[in-house]
């Protein structure tokens, strides 16, 4: 209760931000223009963000529902397909996640040898633009041991790039791919950098497009993509010759996306429960706690799509410099185009 107290007036304001975000999106629906709450969310989390500053009140709920509540709302969402609805994404989405690996190294690569860019933070920027943004450059900090700054500016280069899809993917994956909710979810997945970020344009596209299918196949891929952390931080350990460093367990350790295991829990959950429950009366009741389930995942995104804003110092960015910048945006360019024709040519 006193982290609660101690912590009230942020709790507050973030609440508040989300209510109103939730607030405009119902009024202007009203006059029949319709903006996705989530959309809202972070564009007023951005604006008070970048005006005020924040106090150390915000900056706890911030990392709280950055860290917790996002993961919950995420592992929530698992309830919202069956089992064999996720295995069909995960098959589609496999391939064009390791494909997308190897081409963003490769990309990155190229890009920082001809820009005189230092190899650490060329590794950062190709493992956060390939995996799981923000979590993967920590993680990888942890094993490559680069200078603060490198990190910062692959944080920097991460979470611009990843804002810039967030507003604009969902609309290009819409165009794409002719209203098909489940190629522009994969697309969105395998091509936005953070979990965070991905959570916000498949939800942005479900509400804007009113399709459930594009959050569901938007978040398999994305935490696909994020188990393949697990085996990119030992071998990015045996590049730096850190086989034996027990910074490599610890790395997997703390960054093991476990919400993915609560997705699939839920994901079991709802597959035996449509098998199992046949009475009508408690029909009712299952579909009554799937849908307060998928409310509560709703809302926890939500959360996090205001501190995703909040936090977003576009002030910071924009003295990153134009090189690494330059790198990063030709890096996340790539990826996008390389889900596109996997998806149009392949699938």
């Amino acid at each position: 209760m006193n982290i609660i107290k101690n912590n009230i007036y942020g709790i507050i304001t973030v609440t508040s931000l989300v209510a109103i975000s939730v607030a405009i999106s119902k009024i202007l629906l009203n006059y029949e223009l319709f903006i996705s709450a989530s959309f809202i969310c972070i564009l007023l989390g951005l604006i008070i963000g970048n005006l005020l500053k924040t106090n150390n009140q915000i900056e706890w709920v911030i990392n709280l529902s950055l860290k917790k509540i996002l993961r919950i709302g995420i592992a929530f969402l698992g309830i919202s397909l069956s089992f064999s609805e996720l295995f069909g994404y995960g098959i589609i989405s496999f391939f064009l996640v390791f494909i997308n690996i190897i081409i963003a190294f490769l990309s990155v690569y190229i890009l920082c040898r001809f820009f005189k860019i230092s190899k650490d933070l060329g590794y950062l920027i190709a493992i956060g633009t390939s995996i799981c943004g923000v979590t993967a450059v920590i993680a990888a900090s942890s094993i490559i041991k680069p200078s603060k700054n490198e990190t910062s500016y692959a944080i920097g280069i991460v979470t611009i790039f990843g804002m810039i899809a967030v507003f604009t993917y969902p609309y290009l994956a819409n165009f794409l791919f002719d209203n098909d909710a489940k190629l522009a979810g994969i697309f969105l997945g395998s091509s936005i950098h953070d979990t965070a970020q991905v959570s916000a344009a498949g939800l942005i596209y479900s509400e804007m497009y009113n399709s459930e299918i594009a959050m569901n196949s938007a978040m398999t891929t994305k935490l696909l993509r994020n188990s393949f952390l697990i085996f990119l931080i030992p071998l990015l350990a045996y590049f730096y010759n850190n086989k034996n460093n027990i910074n490599v367990k610890n790395s997997i350790k703390t960054f093991f996306p476990y919400f993915v295991i609560g997705f699939l829990g839920m994901s079991i959950l709802r597959t035996f429960g449509d098998l199992l429950i046949l009475n009508k009366d408690l029909i009712h009741y299952w579909e009554y706690l799937i849908y307060s389930i998928k409310t509560i995942s709703k809302y926890c995104i939500l959360f996090a799509m205001v501190s995703l804003g909040l936090q977003t110092n576009l002030r910071k960015v924009s003295k990153l410099g134009f090189t690494p910048l330059f790198a990063g945006s030709i890096a996340a360019i790539i990826i996008g185009i390389s889900s596109i024709l996997y998806l149009k040519l392949l699938i």
